[in-house]
């Protein structure tokens, strides 16, 4: 079981990010993260590689994690759910650890916005953590 599941739409960037700082943060794979609709073939599988690059700089490598859709079973298997694009695109469920932190989607912005939205996820999985002991 995880503790969180991160969601966004594609999970090429948004809950990329948040998986790699909360792993980091709390040095164990207690996270993972996944997308709400399925791209994963588009983008080879992998996270972008400005996401990829903008987390290197803050010294977290996400270079090996893989796009996944997001299953039942994912949420079944997650303590905390949080989910960080609009919340209308997330599907109706039952579990009641559902968070919302809306993030705007990096995917046609600059380095810098990038960047911008990088450290707003650190903040929140900063939250969580210090949450989550």
């Amino acid at each position: 079981m995880k503790e969180v599941l991160f969601v966004c739409e594609g999970n090429i960037g948004r809950s990329q990010m948040a998986e790699g700082f909360y792993k980091h943060l709390k040095g164990t794979d207690s996270a993972a993260s996944a997308g709400i609709t399925d791209v994963g073939a588009k983008y080879n599988f992998a996270p972008r590689e400005d996401i990829i690059l903008a987390m290197k700089e803050k010294g977290v490598d996400i270079s090996g994690q893989k796009v996944k859709q997001m299953t039942d079973e994912m949420l079944d298997n997650a303590q905390e759910v949080v989910v960080l694009c609009d919340p209308k695109l997330f599907p109706p469920t039952n579990k009641s650890s559902v968070i919302f932190r809306e993030v705007p989607d990096p995917f046609e912005t600059s380095m810098d916005g990038v960047r911008e939205i990088r450290d707003k996820i650190e903040k929140i999985v900063l939250e969580l953590v210090s949450e989550n002991g």
